[in-house]
């Protein structure tokens, strides 16, 4: 049931946000250092239909954590932003109602009858997830998506649609989408309605009052999904949910004062300043003001080391918030970047899974901008594992937590691909790739790269960069230059340079996949610098389709210990 119970808290917590302003002003609030924050987006909160044995298989599978880098555990307290996974008297609760889309035998229908059986016995997942945060050591975060998106499309038949929103759907949402690709947008809630601010006030303050002795604070998840508006209305709207961040504030300083112990606010926000500008979302004036604690930058779905967040950066460490890019171990569809060129890709498929190397490169690109730390979304079931954890996932927390873990190991710098329709206006910031190759016009990209390999330990073996292509003329001559350094023109032909991608089987061809690959090699430091690197390719002749998909840079060690010890005890 629907009980929006207090009505004057958002005023209440308004007013007592502009206190907390004015004494920001005289005394800024220290952030500690949250470590790795890692995100658990609570699939597996009911994993059978008993309560005691669900709430052991989430305690086993959190105690995971136990030993690792991982700092901060984020947690999410509902199954998209508006049922629950406790027995909300705010909003709705996971299982609520019986959906269309609970097929008998069905996934989705083994999950609600779970979590209706164990709800109905009393359990409370986020509750059970803070005190095994508390127990492991841990900060522990609550997040509310707030605006999720998964239900829009079949709202009436879907098994996450809130009982709110079918009884308001003519009143509180968006109705005309703003992004016309997807009309489905209009399903979601617009938030220039105060009952729809009073509902996400209502669940924080829920949340917060019922874990008031095990949370650390709280975080806004406003990636999962980037609408809040209508078309035309983020810019009027983006004062009213600054002032929605103003009232959690406030009373997470109200819980502060009562517990007597710091509580923090984390926001999930799309890549870029002016992405979050886009949404309504003046993060800008979140951080002057003091209202929040971390920011992390996000993509919506892919892996990307390339987000424009040098002046999030830059304004956040002016006054002293913490700044943790999302990393995800999901790419675009590639063949993953193995050191080898000529036509040495048998055995390698067509994937989206992102590689170790990629993900440390990434990670390395950010430390150079200056970022804090890190924030992993999505891999709690990273590489199509098992629970608790794939034992990859454990290679990632050793290698994020600090630069000098990544010594010896590969890294490989990728340009971010398009996500379906990313780009301004859209999810996120533009993507230079796929881009149309024209003859005699220079297409210029630019890729940053985090701290070049120096000499150390691990002598660096081999670097190289990587293009992907499709749709070119057999007879191309094509022109590469890096930072202005030319480093191939001709053909793309040779065994030492291309490498044809194989046939894909059982699959369609994706659009962005590359036919050809051509395998450059690099000195260093040679024309490459940390920072941005700017390349230029130019094409003699193209066609109808004519792209160039991919753009890689890939460091490889040797850290085979016989290999150096011959090394260093050879006369």
């Amino acid at each position: 049931m629907i009980r929006l119970r207090h009505p004057p808290l958002l005023a209440r917590g308004l007013a007592l946000a502009w206190v907390l302003v004015l004494s920001l002003a005289a005394a800024p609030r220290e952030r500690p250092d949250f470590g790795l924050v890692f995100n658990d987006d609570a699939d597996l909160s009911f994993v059978v239909p008993d309560r005691a044995r669900s709430e052991a298989l989430l305690r086993a599978n959190l105690q995971a954590l136990a030993d690792t880098p991982v700092k901060t555990l984020v947690y999410c307290i509902g199954m998209g932003g508006d049922i629950l996974y406790y027995n909300t008297e705010v909003a709705s609760r996971v299982g609520w109602r019986v959906s269309a889309d609970e097929k008998p035998g069905s996934l989705m229908a083994k999950r609600m009858e779970n979590a209706r059986v164990c709800l109905a016995q009393g359990a409370d997942a986020v509750r059970t997830a803070g005190e095994t945060a508390r127990a492991l050591g841990l900060r522990f975060i609550p997040s509310l998506r707030m605006n999720d998106a998964h239900f829009m499309v079949k709202p009436d038949d879907h098994a996450m649609t809130s009982e709110f929103w079918l009884k308001h759907r003519d009143t509180f949402t968006i109705k005309t989408s703003p992004l016309a690709f997807q009309p489905a947008y209009g399903n979601l809630l617009d938030y220039t309605h105060p009952e729809v601010r009073q509902l996400r006030l209502a669940t924080v303050q829920e949340v917060l009052a019922r874990n008031r002795d095990l949370v650390d604070g709280f975080e806004l998840d406003f990636n999962r999904f980037q609408l809040f508006f209508p078309k035309g209305g983020a810019a009027q709207g983006a004062p009213l949910m600054t002032d929605l961040v103003r009232a959690v504030r406030a009373s997470l300083d109200q819980l502060s004062r009562e517990v007597g112990r710091p509580l923090h606010l984390f926001v999930r926000v799309p890549p870029s300043l002016a992405d979050c500008a886009t949404a309504g979302l003046a993060v800008e004036d979140w951080i002057r003001e003091g209202l929040v604690d971390l920011v992390s930058p996000a993509q919506l779905m892919t892996l990307a080391g390339d987000m424009p967040i040098a002046d999030l950066i830059t304004l956040a460490r002016a006054h002293g918030v913490r700044v943790h890019p999302s990393l995800y171990p999901r790419t675009s569809w590639r063949l993953p970047y193995p050191p080898v060129s000529g036509e040495r890709y048998a055995g390698v498929s067509p994937s989206r899974e992102a590689t170790l190397a990629e993900i440390r490169a990434a990670a390395a690109a950010y430390r150079h901008l200056g970022a804090d730390g890190f924030y992993l979304f999505n891999f709690y079931n990273a590489f199509g594992s098992t629970r608790p954890h794939d034992p990859r996932l454990y290679q990632v927390f050793r290698d994020l937590a600090r630069s000098e873990n990544a010594l010896g190991q590969p890294l490989v710098y990728a340009l971010t691909k398009r996500y379906y329709h990313d780009g301004p206006g859209s999810y996120a910031y533009g993507k230079a790739l796929p881009a149309r190759l024209d003859a005699d016009q220079a297409l210029a990209l630019a890729l940053p790269l985090g701290a070049l390999p120096e000499s150390g330990p691990f002598p660096l073996t081999g670097s190289e960069a990587r293009l992907g292509f499709r749709g070119l003329p057999a007879d191309v001559n094509v022109e590469v230059r890096l930072n202005g350094t030319l480093l191939h023109q001709g053909p793309v032909s040779g065994p030492s340079t291309a490498a044809t991608a194989p046939a894909l089987t059982g699959m369609r061809r994706p659009a962005d996949f590359a036919d050809l690959y051509l395998h450059l090699p690099l000195s260093v430091p040679g024309p490459l610098h940390a920072g941005r690197n700017d390349w230029s390719i130019r094409v003699s002749k193209t066609a109808p389709g004519a792209e160039i998909t991919d753009l890689e840079v890939r460091f490889d060690f040797q850290n085979d210990l016989d290999v150096l010890w011959e090394r260093r005890t050879a006369p």
